[in-house]
């Protein structure tokens, strides 16, 4: 199961008829999407993207609101706070939000610069836990395929205890309580 498969689901399941995609580097991902309304951001002009710009500016400028939006752009859990409560502000009340890269399988996967050496996805965990510990307005997990895709529905949950200083030995040891984490099968068979 790829990310592309949790997206389309969804879209499935909710018949959404608008996509957005932050962060679509060669387009691989944005290919496999089958939504009538299709739209990526993306700062590299090298990109498949439709708009070259930064999702900073695209959200700044760009008011339109979105059944499913898919994050994946730059994985420093700065930006990823900011790209989900902006995606959250314009989330249609059935909409769904996929996050990419939620489940790193090492420390060296999830530093906040990448040099090149491994598979990178930065701090996005840390992003996407504190929200787990924030509102209780959400329906969150993380579907373990693919480094990890972050589910947001607007929902309920019960928000989780964090440490005060949250480290990633902390994700090691509560993987599966912080991130709430769910089978392939079980995402098939429950979601």
């Amino acid at each position: 199961m790829k990310r592309f498969d949790v997206i389309n689901h969804y879209i499935q399941k909710y018949n959404h008829q608008s996509y957005l995609e932050i962060g679509c580097q060669w387009g691989i991902n944005l290919r496999e999407i089958v939504c009538p309304n299709k739209l990526a951001v993306d700062p590299d002009g090298k990109s498949a993207a439709n708009l070259i710009m930064t999702s900073d500016n695209f959200f700044r400028f760009y008011h339109k609101t979105w059944d499913c939006i898919f994050i994946d752009g730059l994985h420093i859990e700065s930006q990823v706070d900011r790209d989900i409560q902006n995606s959250l502000n314009v989330l249609n009340p059935n909409g769904t939000i996929i996050l990419h890269d939620v489940n790193p399988i090492a420390e060296k996967h999830q530093l906040e610069t990448w040099d090149g050496s491994c598979a990178w996805n930065g701090t996005v965990w840390r992003s996407f836990v504190k929200l787990r510990a924030t509102r209780p307005d959400l329906e969150m997990f993380v579907v373990d395929t693919d480094y990890g895709c972050g589910v947001i529905r607007h929902g309920r949950q019960t928000c989780i205890k964090l440490p005060e200083v949250l480290t990633y030995k902390d994700l090691e040891l509560n993987r599966e309580y912080m991130l709430k984490l769910i089978t392939t099968e079980h995402f098939k068979n429950a979601c």
